[in-house]
């Protein structure tokens, strides 16, 4: 079966692709607890832990793969990682992901 899409231009297919990519990112209930905790602001991984209520190396993964797709920003602080919302890709994919669906 071929595919067809109402896509105008190889820009709206790069979306479909970035869309598809985030969605994924955030496709598993322990990320998404992450990025609720983050929310509240920056935490390093010792205060994500407990709050999430995971492993370290399974915190470690997750991190890996919301940073990935550019969800999170880290910033060092002596021996510490913390890491926040970069909320300036998240208001890009929440407009990518709006001209995807209308």
């Amino acid at each position: 079966m071929e595919f067809k899409c109402c896509a105008k231009n190889s820009t709206e297919l790069e979306d479909i692709n970035k869309t598809y990519n985030f969605l994924r990112a955030i496709a598993d209930p322990n990320r998404l607890k992450i990025l609720c905790v983050l929310r509240c602001g920056s935490k390093c991984v010792c205060e994500i832990i407990p709050a999430v209520g995971i492993s370290d190396k399974l915190a470690s993964h997750h991190l890996k793969q919301l940073k990935k797709v550019g969800l999170l920003a880290e910033k060092r602080e002596g021996n510490f990682i913390r890491y926040s919302l970069n909320k300036k890709i998240i208001k890009e994919y929440k407009k990518i992901f709006n001209q995807v669906i209308k």
